[in-house]
């Protein structure tokens, strides 16, 4: 590979998935509120699941900063992480985001976020991980490989 191409081919950088959906789950709670009866549960859950998301995202980006390699996508890696969260996800940062984005829109007290979430995980796998998974099986080869048969993609 040439330095110039020696990183995932994404087709979007994934804090703007994340910032994007993120929005436009408040954006539709403004305007189209969902009656919403388990206001105070959902917004303990919401508590709940932010603290998670940021845990969950800081633990995965210092576990690449301590393997030395970057979480930029734009950016050539140099190791292949397996430690920290990336034993059991594949995709920490980005459960983290998931985790982060529905503590956010619960407990703003809307339900959008819920029913966008699924759609948020389908953006992630079709215009980040697919590329980011090409990228790191030419990388890295049967490690990769290895890795990716024993740990799932989300959880």
């Amino acid at each position: 590979m040439t330095e110039h191409s020696d990183h995932a081919q994404v087709a979007i950088h994934p804090p703007l998935i994340f910032l994007g959906f993120l929005i436009l789950a408040l954006v539709l709670g403004w305007i189209v509120p969902i009656p919403n009866p388990w206001l105070l549960a959902l917004r303990w859950t919401g508590g709940l699941a932010l603290l998670v998301g940021v845990i969950l995202t800081g633990t995965a980006i210092s576990q690449m900063v301590k393997a030395a390699t970057t979480p930029d996508p734009h950016q050539p890696v140099t190791a292949l992480v397996r430690g920290g969260p990336y034993r059991f996800t594949r995709n920490p940062i980005y459960l983290g985001f998931l985790h982060t984005y529905l503590g956010v829109t619960l407990l703003s007290g809307t339900l959008w976020g819920l029913l966008l979430a699924p759609v948020m995980i389908w953006a992630f796998n079709r215009l980040v991980i697919r590329a980011e998974e090409a990228y790191l099986e030419g990388k890295f080869g049967g490690a990769y490989s290895q890795y990716k048969s024993q740990v799932r993609r989300w959880l």
